[in-house]
């Protein structure tokens, strides 16, 4: 009896990761997505626009030999970034401060440890973040972030007011 109940426990685990592994495929399924760990930025160009980070993300995070699926939103306050990330492994964190300096990007979350950071590169259209995830105590684990297709157009970062 034991036995079955660890069974349905991990069969209940398996489905559960399933259906939120389905909810992470963007919203165009026609659309091809990979989800490789980098992402061939390129440079930044010279007095050009910043990318606009705003909308839904689908977030991967290797945590030794287990993936961790997720949702990254990101919205505007004002003339900044904020928003959230809900994780299949953890509960729903919110990022306290996210900043992008031509290509290269840094988020902050804010846990009852301490912040954890998420810093990397930006691909060269804007729509995929690929870094390392740095934990309390030094962890770090190698991350992806892929942005879903959205007809919504945000006011770019430049333009709001202070």
């Amino acid at each position: 009896p034991a036995r079955n109940v660890d069974m349905e426990k991990a069969m209940k685990r398996i489905i559960a990761g399933l259906a939120l592994a389905s909810a992470a495929v963007p919203a165009a399924a026609s659309e091809a997505v990979n989800m490789r760990f980098e992402c061939g930025a390129g440079a930044a160009t010279a007095g050009s626009e910043a990318p606009n980070l705003h909308g839904n993300w689908d977030f991967l995070m290797h945590v030794g030999t287990t993936p961790n699926f997720g949702l990254l939103s990101i919205g505007f306050v004002e003339d900044a970034y904020g928003g959230s990330l809900s994780l299949w492994m953890t509960a729903p964190v919110i990022l306290r401060k996210i900043t992008l300096t031509g290509n290269s990007f840094h988020m902050a979350v804010a846990s009852g440890e301490g912040d954890v950071l998420f810093d990397g590169t930006l691909s060269a259209k804007g729509d995929r973040m690929c870094g390392t995830v740095t934990y309390h105590g030094g962890r770090t684990f190698p991350a992806v972030a892929q942005k879903r297709p959205s007809t919504y157009q945000s006011q770019p970062q430049a333009q709001r007011v202070r």
